[in-house]
């Protein structure tokens, strides 16, 4: 009885609300480097930061990112005057973005001391590329 539910379950459809096209990528923040430094995903993935390192990060894109986000808001990154940032990561913390319009993003990642730190105890480059 068992084996004929579960043939005759529907098989999951791009209709299904409880269906997903999209998977969850990740950039892993070490105190020595970010990994991997070019990521390539889909306009609908799922996209997070994860800080392994024992330090404060914060990652940040230039400002006219902030017309290419996707939705209407910008979870863990605000505007500043110049920059689009993420709130505090602290260690084995992770801050998301929501998802991005097609194209090539550079940010960076500084590494804090302690959260207090107005200054940047290290700084990495990477860029996300959105098929």
């Amino acid at each position: 009885m068992l084996g004929a539910l579960l043939t005759t379950a529907p098989a999951a459809s791009a209709a299904d609300p409880d269906h997903f096209e999209h998977r969850h990528r990740n950039v892993r923040i070490s105190s020595g480097r970010i990994y991997p430094k070019v990521l390539e995903i889909h306009s609908n993935d799922a996209l997070v930061w994860i800080n392994y390192s024992s330090r404060v990060a914060r990652v940040s894109f230039d400002k006219s990112v902030a017309a290419k986000l996707k939705c209407n808001s910008r979870s863990a990154f605000g505007v500043t005057d110049d920059r689009l940032v993420s709130s505090r990561i602290l260690g084995s913390q992770f801050a998301s973005i929501c998802n991005l319009s097609a194209g090539e993003y550079a940010y960076r990642v500084d590494l804090y001391s302690s959260s207090g730190d107005a200054v940047s105890a290290r700084s990495f480059e990477g860029k996300i590329v959105v098929e």
